[in-house]
């Protein structure tokens, strides 16, 4: 009897396997790593990981998120430990960890930090907590300028982009973006341009917001925001997201009512923003979200390590005025981070390919 696996049978055999152990099936030979490829082709596996880079006081470390098996995976030491003041650099392929220094910003090549980072030249203007974002081959720089690193002319406001091997400093940020909160923008790396500036307050008792890429093929993005609940309310903690327009930044659709946007279901955003008995004065919820054209996660940026909450984006083609997340569901924190709490916490989104997992060999938790 011939107990091999072959063609389609094995294809379906692979299709349920974790993702831990797609890289260690891939090895098997080449026929398995060609079941796995096709498997992954046929059926991909359409939402972002959710990736924790944790800076601890001996180590650095990452963990990933797998959101088809629902398991956090371990990774090994990064090849290059990210120091203290490492950041994000937001992308449309996914977020990748990087190094500022003065020497230079090194750039990690995959979601997961293990691959040979990219070095470029450090921002003329000395930055001390910048936001990165990568546009096709272009690296934009701004916000976070150190005052007293300013030679005489320069200005803190000012927009760098790194092209051909170099930085050109471009107009500055809109003053509104710097002033105020609830304000967005847009800008062009390649015509070195802002957009129009608008005030998304869909709701003015809101105190924090986050903004996330929107549904494929749709052209937009995802407003999410948090507020206290009022007296009648079923939640402490209100959780709400709106659809924009990617161009004009106008509410989408555009007369759209605040009672048919999406709700986080109250029992996530009550565990997302725990409440303090003995805190006498309570603080304003402080939201943060990363994701992709499929769906990311919403955290808590004052406390990461209280867990997140998944939200998958309906098709961008199914419908058009209708609810843009499809589902919730609950990602608890990460073993690693409760193992050292007083560790700094960077959370990414990404997909994780075959190639990252081969380069990793995590171990599923």
């Amino acid at each position: 009897m011939d107990l091999h696996l072959h063609g389609d049978v094995l294809e379906s055999v692979v299709e349920r396997v974790p993702a831990a152990d797609l890289a260690a099936t891939a090895r098997v030979s080449r026929e398995w790593l060609r079941a796995v490829r096709a498997a992954l082709r046929r059926r991909p596996r359409r939402m972002p990981w959710l990736v924790v880079h944790l800076q601890g006081r001996r180590c650095s470390t990452a963990a990933a998120y797998d959101p088809h098996s629902g398991a956090w995976l371990t990774m090994p030491h990064a090849r290059h430990d990210t120091p203290s003041h490492a950041r994000l650099v937001r992308a449309a392929s996914g977020d990748r960890v990087c190094a500022l220094s003065v020497s230079g910003l090194a750039v990690a090549r995959d979601a997961l930090g293990k691959d040979a980072c990219v070095v470029l030249k450090a921002p003329g203007v000395w930055r001390v907590d910048p936001l990165f974002a990568a546009v096709g081959d272009r690296m934009v720089a701004l916000g976070g300028a150190c005052h007293l690193a300013l030679t005489e002319g320069e200005d803190a406001s000012v927009v760098e982009v790194h092209e051909h091997g170099s930085w050109t400093p471009c107009g500055p940020m809109p003053a509104a973006l710097r002033e105020t909160t609830g304000w967005a923008s847009w800008f062009d790396p390649a015509k070195k341009q802002w957009g129009p500036t608008c005030s998304l307050r869909p709701d003015v008792a809101v105190s924090t917001w986050g903004l996330a890429p929107g549904r494929a093929g749709a052209e937009r993005l995802v407003l999410f925001g948090a507020k206290r609940g009022g007296e009648q309310a079923e939640s402490r903690i209100v959780v709400q997201s709106w659809e924009v327009d990617g161009d004009g930044l106008g509410m989408w659709p555009p007369a759209c009512d605040v009672a048919q946007q999406d709700t986080m279901p109250s029992e996530m955003s009550e565990r997302l923003f725990p409440h303090d008995e003995e805190d006498q004065e309570e603080m304003s919820p402080s939201i943060g979200v990363c994701g992709s054209a499929t769906g990311g996660y919403v955290y808590n940026v004052a406390e990461p390590a209280v867990g997140a909450v998944l939200y998958e984006l309906r098709d961008g083609m199914d419908g058009g005025a209708g609810a843009a997340v499809e589902r919730w569901e609950w990602v608890p924190c990460a073993p690693v981070v409760e193992a050292e709490p007083l560790g700094r916490v960077i959370l990414a989104c990404s997909p994780v390919g075959l190639h990252e997992l081969q380069l990793g060999r995590p171990a599923a938790q």
